[in-house]
């Protein structure tokens, strides 16, 4: 019997916690409605709160609560107020299209093209799309020359390739224009002399004739027949100026913005070539010769193509040069000699997102190289933006780069796009907080950042506010007082007044008493009006940041350290005077403890924590210790000081892929997706969540030791991040050995022959000594021996015949 009643108390116990959990869960739902005193924040505080828009509703029971409370209180089902249905309508959707021949129209790289879309605060909708760059793409090219007497070389050099350079240009699209275009300096000193001479004839000093200097002059619109280029080339002229610095910038200002005249395409990929040998001026610079006005961003140019205003308008700014760039969606590729790349350089770092500097030869023979390389590098990336930034709709990108079979990683730019690739794209669009309280939209243009033709446009309804603010007073009976109007069934005041009469103006500053009494919180001991966190207008409370409430008697609620959401956004839980009530399946303060336990399953196994440990919110606790007593840790409790890393052996096949440059930094082993970067640097840096592992290998006869460590991530494309930190590469014990061995021997036949050599060198120097002591001693006898002994008798006797003695005649 007494284990009966013990069950039946614990039986009691659960059902009594259970049963007030509800409650407390009830009213909860109920207090985060009825605090709301207008239609539009009372249907964006939670999904199960509704309004009553009739003017004739008691007054005793708030307007905002639930659909049966507000039934049970009097309000008819035909003035209550519900959220919207969400919308989603894709609009657009046309197919992926190459460049079709002698139609720019027909072109579509990105689909679909329109959606109407609905979002609630808090809210937020993955909208799928793809990318496709078009085969033959119209090719726009500018070709912008320094024409200073410096560059009369390159010119000629240019007129020498009129074959190769249709050739070249085919093979890069067959749908390409040419324009030409040149710049020197302002006609203006300090910046040419200003003699009528040398005004006239600026190459004078080198005897030669060349043209009155200019600061831009456009020679050819865009046209496809590249004679007509190569002939404005050869015809065009030389000029000089005095210093080493030009004009490049006005130039760029001018063939930005005169597109009737350079002959722009709506629909092309617009390039500029700037070649050049000299330094460039920048804004301020103009000042020194009096053309002191700020450039307007303007076309200046007269009937023969010149820029007629260079003396009056000053150089632009970079500033003023990049968001032309943006707005015009053009691209500069500098052609600049070596002596100058280094300034350039510095140029395009601030220009990056549209710019590319190659190095030209002294002579521009290298032009056709630069152009097709400079091509191809724009061409190759891909990087979207929007122009959300002007409304509370905020947008994140991820994308699989079109890598076959990759996952979603969170990006907007990817690079080594090629034609033929389709780029997935998933855009995150979320709405935040309702910034008025007000049915509003807001349209959002994706495009590609250096074309921007081909968009994907998204029309969002925001959802903050009711329809029954549009409605007009119908039942004249029903008045309001001066300063305000009826909106929804209740007398809201106009903007700028406030109080129960809306008598108040938010700007006096001298509230009556009533009024301030209107904000200190009823049945409480504290009179501090609006609880000491706020300011009292006109009977309402203007709260501090971090409080909330009629009289700032609340705190905001804890803000998910997952997503930075209050109360973990829609689905998770909603904010009730400071503290979270949270949805089904949800806990915590901030309704970030999930009750799912699949988070807690390490990539490319099932078991939950490892088996070594329990899944609390969705995160593992490592409770279980190993045989030896150590325990385990790690995110998923996958290792420990005495065992092996099960997760270092399933990555390191991703880790040799990218150090064989075999794959990209997106690497996938089944369903199980990582990203590898390398950062050589100490393990010190480390984060408390990074797991060292080791990976050996042979590369070059040398055993190398590569050490990366891996950090779980909670993306649903990415499973884990792994970084390789350093590189230690040695040669094999064997080898070493054997190395060992082959230096010894070397060493001992090295000591052998020196010994040798040592032995045969002194017999050499010995024998040399002898032999020259002997030649010594016998060139000492030769000389004692010249003068003759008189006791010395020659042992030879001569005898001679007469001259008269008859020989024979054949002697």
């Amino acid at each position: 019997m007494y284990g009966h009643g013990v069950l039946c108390l614990l039986v009691f116990s659960v059902f009594s916690a259970r049963v007030a959990g509800q409650v407390q869960q009830q009213l909860l739902n109920k207090l985060v409605c009825i605090e709301h005193e207008e239609c539009g924040s009372c249907l964006s505080a939670a999904s199960h709160c509704r309004w009553c828009a009739d003017p004739y509703y008691s007054s005793a029971a708030p307007r905002c609560n639930d659909d049966e409370t507000l039934v049970t209180t009097g309000c008819s089902q035909a003035m209550i107020q519900r959220p919207e249905k969400p919308v989603w309508v894709v609009a657009e959707n046309n197919s992926l299209q190459d460049m079709q021949l002698g139609s720019q129209e027909s072109v579509v790289q990105i689909q679909p093209q329109r959606i109407k879309l609905s979002l609630k605060p808090r809210e937020t909708k993955k909208i799928k799309f793809s990318y496709r760059p078009a085969k033959n793409y119209p090719l726009d090219l500018y070709y912008l020359m320094d024409l200073t007497w410096s560059m009369k070389d390159d010119k000629e050099t240019l007129v020498s390739l009129r074959d190769d350079l249709p050739t070249l240009l085919k093979n890069l699209t067959d749908n390409f224009r040419l324009g030409f275009g040149s710049f020197a300096e302002k006609p203006i000193m300090p910046f040419i002399s200003v003699d009528e001479r040398r005004r006239a004839n600026p190459c004078s000093v080198e005897e030669e004739a060349c043209e009155a200097t200019y600061s831009f002059k456009h020679h050819l619109s865009l046209t496809n027949q590249v004679n007509e280029f190569i002939n404005e080339v050869n015809t065009s002229s030389v000029t000089a100026n005095l210093d080493n610095a030009e004009a490049q910038l006005d130039a760029l200002m001018q063939v930005l913005t005169c597109g009737d005249r350079i002959g722009w395409s709506p629909r092309s990929r617009k390039i500029v070539i700037l070649s050049s040998d000299g330094l460039l001026h920048t804004a301020g610079d103009g000042r020194l010769g009096g053309a002191t006005r700020k450039n307007d961003e303007k076309c200046h140019l007269d009937e023969k193509g010149y820029y007629n205003e260079a003396a009056t308008y000053d150089y632009p700014s970079i500033a003023q040069i990049y968001r032309l760039l943006d707005e015009y969606k053009v691209n500069v590729i500098f052609a600049v000699t070596e002596s100058v790349k280094e300034h350039y350089d510095s140029l395009h770092q601030l220009l990056e997102d549209f710019t590319y500097v190659a190095k030209l030869e002294s002579d521009s023979s290298n032009i056709l190289k630069l152009v097709k390389t400079g091509y191809e590098d724009i061409v190759s990336v891909v990087d979207f933006e929007d122009d959300s930034s002007s409304g509370p709709v905020k947008v994140r990108y991820f994308t699989d780069c079109g890598v076959k079979g990759g996952q979603m990683i969170e990006a907007t730019r990817c690079t080594g796009v090629g034609y033929g690739m389709t780029l997935n794209y998933e855009a995150h669009v979320a709405l935040d907080a309702c910034r008025e309280f007000v049915r509003s939209s807001q349209t959002i243009r994706i495009s590609e950042s250096q074309l921007g033709q081909d968009s994907l446009t998204l029309e969002v309804d925001i959802q903050c506010g009711c329809k029954c603010e549009g409605d007009l007073q119908k039942d004249m009976s029903m008045t309001c007082p001066a300063n305000s109007h009826l909106v929804c069934g209740v007398c809201q005041c106009n903007k700028g007044w406030s109080g129960p009469s809306c008598d108040c103006s938010i700007e006096d500053e001298n509230a009556s008493t009533e009024l301030m009494a209107q904000c200190r919180e009823p049945n409480t001991t504290r009179a501090i009006a609006c609880s000491g966190v706020g300011d009292c207008l006109c009977g309402k409370c203007d709260c501090d940041r971090g409080y909330s409430g009629r009289y700032c008697q609340c705190k905001t609620c804890e803000i998910s350290l997952e997503n930075g959401i209050e109360c973990g956004g829609v689905g998770r839980g909603v904010c009730v005077c400071g503290q979270c009530a949270c949805s089904e399946g949800w806990s915590g303060e901030a309704c970030d403890c999930t009750s799912r336990n699949d988070t807690c399953s390490a990539p490319g196994g099932n078991d939950i924590c490892s088996g070594h440990g329990d899944c609390v919110c969705g995160r593992c606790e490592c409770g279980s210790a190993n045989e030896d007593g150590s325990r385990y840790s790690g995110m998923f409790c996958e290792t420990c000081a005495t065992c092996d890393n099960p997760l270092c052996a399933h990555a390191e096949p991703c880790v040799s892929c990218h150090l064989n440059t075999t794959c990209t930094d997106l690497c996938s082993i089944g369903s199980v997706n990582y990203t590898v970067t390398e950062e050589m640097q100490d393990t010190e840096t480390m984060s408390e969540q990074d797991i060292l592992c080791i990976l050996r290998r042979e590369e070059d006869s040398l055993e190398c030791e590569y050490k990366y460590s891996y950090t779980a991530v909670k993306q649903s494309a990415v499973a884990m991040k792994i970084v390789i930190r350093s590189k230690d590469c040695f040669q094999p014990t064997s080898a070493k050995i054997m190395t060992s061995g082959f230096i010894i021997m070397a060493c001992v036949i090295a000591g052998g022959i020196f010994v040798i050599l040592a032995i045969k060198s002194a017999q050499v120097v010995s024998d040399r000594r002898a032999y020259a002591k002997f030649v010594k001693e016998a060139q000492e006898s030769r000389k004692n021996m010249q003068e003759l002994n008189p006791l010395y008798i020659s042992p030879i006797s001569e005898f001679r015949l007469p001259d008269s003695f008859p020989r024979d005649k054949h002697d």
